[in-house]
């Protein structure tokens, strides 16, 4: 079980190992990039690598390129201190939190919950350790019906649960999962609105399916991400490894994944197409990192806003369509964020009261 800490300002030790983490995986991402990363990037902070555990000199470290407005730029070696930083009123980055649905309808906020806390549904353990949940059952599963449990993570949350079948689910904010607590019958299916990535574990007789508003995913056992928020134009599911059958539930249409490769389906014309992807950059989230791969500003601050629990308003239509490139800490102080993105390009942003308004 992967432990994630709670981020606050009382623990800053925290804080600064989660964004080393981070910044550890911006390093691998960037060396991939040899042309525009290495000389940009790499050496720089292979020269200065002893100082990256002052955390503010870490956030500040964090590469975005906005290729519209000034070509490619990359802050590498800048301080933050030199830069006038957009006022937040300490808005801090998601932390892990989420409540729990039960068979019995019962609601229990899983922050509050200590690893001696134990729930029991369906003849079935439920124990929290670290900062997710582990369903343990010593049951053979039968052909009753399924109990099913529900997790929900909140805007400016995240959370974990390893399945009764082993399967182990990274949920992102403002995520829902719903699954049985027990998996009985001939098939493992679970039901995702968000995004999370699922490390299934294997069973050549059960395929594990995950169903979302627009698509069914089997598997048998393997590693994906799906990216399946209501309301937004574009759903992602990407392969990792294995291999996934994916299929569109309104057109029927059907792909069949290899590693590394990802399809991405238009929801309001049902457009899809199958296409390579460094996956490292698209589960980046699960590790601590935003990477922006020629995302509009729009896109950028629409995932900002679930992360931060923020509401984001635009009074320029100009400025959605912007494109940036590169990569944050997660972890970061949402003011490093604002400061980065307003130095990267002629956007301005104005916060109050947890709402920003971005102009250019």
């Amino acid at each position: 079980m992967i432990e994630r800490d709670d981020l606050d300002v009382e623990n800053p030790g925290i804080q600064q190992e989660k964004l080393e983490a981070a910044f550890d995986l911006l390093k691998q991402i960037e060396a991939v990039d040899k042309r525009h990363g290495y000389d940009r990037v790499v050496r720089p902070l292979r020269l200065r690598e002893k100082r990256l555990r002052v955390w503010r000199w870490v956030a500040a470290c964090a590469a975005i390129v906005c290729p519209l407005i000034v070509g490619e730029i990359w802050l590498t070696e800048r301080s933050i201190d030199d830069i006038p930083l957009v006022k937040t009123d300490s808005i801090v980055p998601g932390m892990s939190k989420a409540r729990l649905v039960l068979g019995n309808k019962k609601e229990v906020l899983l922050d509050t919950l200590s690893t001696r806390d134990l729930l029991v549904d369906a003849g079935i353990t439920i124990r929290k350790e670290g900062k997710g949940v582990i369903y343990e059952s010593r049951q053979q599963a039968g052909e009753k019906d399924p109990v099913y449990n529900e997790l929900i993570v909140p805007r400016g949350g995240e959370y974990d649960v390893i399945l009764e079948d082993g399967t182990h689910v990274w949920l992102n904010a403002d995520s829902k999962l719903k699954y049985p607590a027990v998996f009985t019958g001939k098939q493992r299916r679970v039901y995702l609105e968000g995004e999370g990535y699922f490390d299934v574990a294997k069973d050549s007789i059960r395929p594990f399916l995950v169903e979302t508003r627009e698509q069914n995913i089997q598997v048998l056992g393997t590693a994906f991400n799906v990216y399946a928020y209501f309301g937004e134009q574009m759903n992602y599911t990407t392969l990792v490894r294995g291999k996934v059958s994916v299929r569109d539930k309104r057109g029927g249409k059907q792909w069949i994944l290899h590693p590394g490769q990802q399809v991405c389906m238009d929801v309001t014309n049902e457009e899809c197409v199958v296409r390579e992807v460094d996956v490292r950059k698209e589960i980046a989230w699960k590790d601590g990192l935003f990477v922006f791969h020629g995302q509009t500003l729009e896109q950028i601050m629409t995932k900002l806003a679930r992360w931060y629990d923020i509401t984001v308003f635009f009074q320029s239509e100009e400025a959605k369509s912007l494109l940036f490139k590169g990569n944050l800490p997660r972890y970061s102080d949402f003011q490093i964020m604002l400061n980065v993105l307003e130095k990267s390009s002629n956007v301005q942003f104005n916060v109050k009261d947890r709402v920003v308004t971005v102009s250019i």
